[in-house]
């Protein structure tokens, strides 16, 4: 028996559905191909880590500032009428006013240490064949994974009426990849061994997934109001480079919150999402997305007229995502004798997304708002970063 035993590789998501692959290439430069290719695994049998780490990479949450500025007219004159210069992470009730342009640039980066509590700098995954009467091969793998995703943002919101705005999200995506991999290719019938080491760099930039907004005053008084309003995420980016979801999202969510110079909110929110070529059934074919269930809770505080310093606590609930288990001992037949392998196995549930969003927000000149804050993971699910810095620039006119 060959001591090199031949595998066919696997993809994940699309790729998975619509190609055999090779050994040692995925048949094309996607993203998507970088794992399975430095893995040598097999798409029919063992895709559960690809699975969790496409979708989770491809539904990053998306900083959307609060607009700074509501502007009325005063005796023709478009005059600020808030306190305070907006939350960091969640809506406002009020709207920006008619006739008023709200235009902002943001800039986060984020460098991913871990994913569902493991560490990505040091992964060991098995990849064998349960479901297979007489198996032929198991491969073991310890793994480096590098993920790096730096995100600019245009925002554009407009004032439609007293109470109503309408908004649109453009996000421009470069990530940047690295798998280095370590494993061995058993035979379940005999001593052959194959070791192989691959050290593969990958990446991606260009559009995002374009998100249509808007949202209206349904009650007000005194200081408190109410706002409820949707989100339409349009899949644009390209799934297979992890810049989109592959899948339509709708988002509806109301806002409470209470107007002075000590402003406390609360979003509620629920996401839906459609098919995505990133979430692939036992069947072979695409099925949905998972959706969260999320909420903000925070104030804003206006340190002077010019400054206004925030917290936001973000909470996000997947339910039935695909996820990641922390360590454990799996058997596995080597030799026609089993062997404990110590890997990360696969695990469907819900997860928590948490992370605390603290910063300020400065105005320059006139109506140019400069944003600076940073979040800070409070949880372990999913795909994170100890901190995301963030910084944006806007500007509202009438």
């Amino acid at each position: 028996m060959s001591k090199r035993l031949l595998l066919v590789m696997f993809l994940v998501g699309y790729a998975a559905s619509t190609c055999a692959v090779a050994q040692t290439t995925c048949g094309n430069t996607k993203l998507v191909c970088l794992l399975p290719t430095a893995f040598h695994t097999n798409a029919l049998t063992f895709n559960f880590f690809n699975e969790a780490f496409a979708t989770q990479v491809a539904q990053l949450p998306l900083a959307t500032p609060a607009s700074s500025f509501i502007l009325v007219l005063k005796n023709g004159v478009p005059t600020p009428a808030q306190e305070t210069f907006g939350p960091l992470a969640a809506e406002r009730f009020e709207t920006i006013g008619k006739g008023t342009f709200y235009l902002a640039f943001t800039y986060q980066r984020s460098v991913f240490r871990e994913i569902d509590g493991n560490s990505l700098g040091d992964l060991p995954i098995l990849f064998s064949f349960p479901t297979q009467q007489n198996p032929s091969v198991v491969t073991y793998t310890q793994n480096k994974v590098s993920v790096n995703v730096n995100q600019y943002v245009a925002y554009g919101t407009y004032g439609v009426t007293p109470r109503f705005d309408v908004s649109v999200a453009i996000p421009f995506l470069r990530i940047s990849m690295g798998v280095f991999t370590n494993g061995t290719e058993y035979s379940t019938t005999s001593p052959a061994t194959a070791s192989f080491t691959q050290n593969i760099p990958g990446a991606a930039s260009g559009i995002g997934d374009v998100i249509f907004a808007g949202k209206g005053v349904v009650w007000k008084k005194h200081r408190y109001g109410i706002s409820v309003g949707g989100e339409l995420r349009i899949p644009s980016g390209d799934e297979q480079n992890f810049l989109g979801s592959g899948a339509v999202g709708i988002k509806p969510y109301v806002v409470l919150t209470r107007s002075g110079r000590v402003a406390p909110h609360v979003n509620l929110a629920y996401q839906w999402n459609g098919q995505s070529a990133l979430e692939v059934g036992s069947n072979g074919k695409e099925t949905n997305l998972p959706g969260y269930f999320g909420y903000i809770l925070g104030a804003d505080a206006a340190i002077t007229k010019r400054i206004t310093v925030a917290a936001d606590f973000v909470g996000e609930h997947f339910l039935g995502a695909a996820q990641v288990s922390n360590q454990g001992i799996v058997p596995a037949m080597v030799n026609n004798q089993e062997v404990l392998f110590d890997t990360i196995v696969q695990h469907n549930g819900l997860y928590n997304f948490n992370y605390f969003a603290i910063g300020m927000k400065a105005n320059l000149w006139k109506y140019m708002i400069l944003q600076a804050n940073v979040d800070i993971k409070a949880s372990d699910g999913g795909l994170r970063a100890t901190a995301i810095p963030y910084v944006g620039l806007s500007y509202s006119f009438r």
